[in-house]
């Protein structure tokens, strides 16, 4: 599904704000590709890491990129049980 231009510029702003302020700890190059593919339309993304990984990614540094985003305050994560995907919420952009 594409996204929407206006989200994929909050995503990009909200990244490039953070490399910015934290230039020791700058997020991976493919962090925008990688929000938009998750989050095209909604806040939530509950899909396996491997569904991920099939967009383009590579499965080897998926957690370490995700789990970076989270410390980062650009993603929150809700632990999945058993064979559900951990649910990860994007707090980017305006909320209603």
């Amino acid at each position: 599904m594409p996204i929407d231009p206006r989200r994929r510029e909050e995503i990009a702003a909200t990244v490039a704000a953070w490399n910015q302020a934290h230039s020791a700890a700058l997020l991976p190059r493919n962090t925008v590709r990688l929000l938009a593919a998750m989050f095209p339309s909604g806040e939530v993304c509950q899909r396996s890491l491997a569904a991920i990984a099939a967009e383009g990614f590579s499965r080897e540094n998926l957690p370490e990129t995700l789990r970076r985003l989270v410390e980062a305050g650009i993603l929150t994560r809700r632990q999945g049980v058993g064979r559900i995907a951990n649910a990860y919420h994007l707090a980017v952009g305006p909320k209603p």
